[in-house]
């Protein structure tokens, strides 16, 4: 029997002349003497059904609502550092230049929003009244907000 089996069938355990449930122990039928299967109030039988355990959620709602804020507020305090390298790099940024330089992406697309917000939060980024046609296919041409950088700092000019 594979593990798979095991989570999709019942299963019983043969002890010597009893059927036990695997998972409680508890007796389903015994062998008597006279060859015949009993069940536990003595009745003959020559089929036992076994009703199969509905399944549950190993967490609750709530456990993984919980879950998910803290694996979002990781991921938009990890990738801030994305945001504060770009806002070095570039007078303007969107989200589109945030999802171009992202290795993991969010759980949720929603939580890019949230990303800048925190980017402004942390003096990085300020919101503009500008917005650009975004360059990603999935967002079907809509507009996204421009950022203005409050850190950038300017390249050098080059040597003569």
């Amino acid at each position: 029997m594979t593990a798979l089996n095991i989570l999709t069938e019942e299963v019983v355990l043969l002890r010597g002349s009893s059927l036990l449930r695997a998972d409680t122990l508890e007796e389903i039928a015994t062998l008597g003497v006279d060859g015949q299967w009993r069940s536990p109030e003595g009745a003959i039988t020559d089929a036992i059904a076994l009703p199969r355990h509905a399944p549950r959620a190993v967490i609750s709602p709530a456990a993984a609502a919980a879950a998910h804020r803290e694996q979002d507020q990781a991921w938009v305090q990890n990738t801030l550092a994305i945001v504060s390298e770009l806002a070095r790099r570039k007078e303007d940024l969107t989200v589109d230049d945030c999802w171009t330089a992202l290795s993991m992406p969010p759980r949720r697309p929603s939580l890019m929003s949230t990303l800048m917000v925190a980017g402004q939060r942390q003096g990085l980024i300020e919101k503009t009244a500008e917005h650009r046609r975004s360059v990603r296919p999935t967002n079907g041409g809509r507009t996204v907000r421009v950022w203005r950088s409050r850190v950038y700092t300017a390249p050098p000019p080059p040597a003569a």
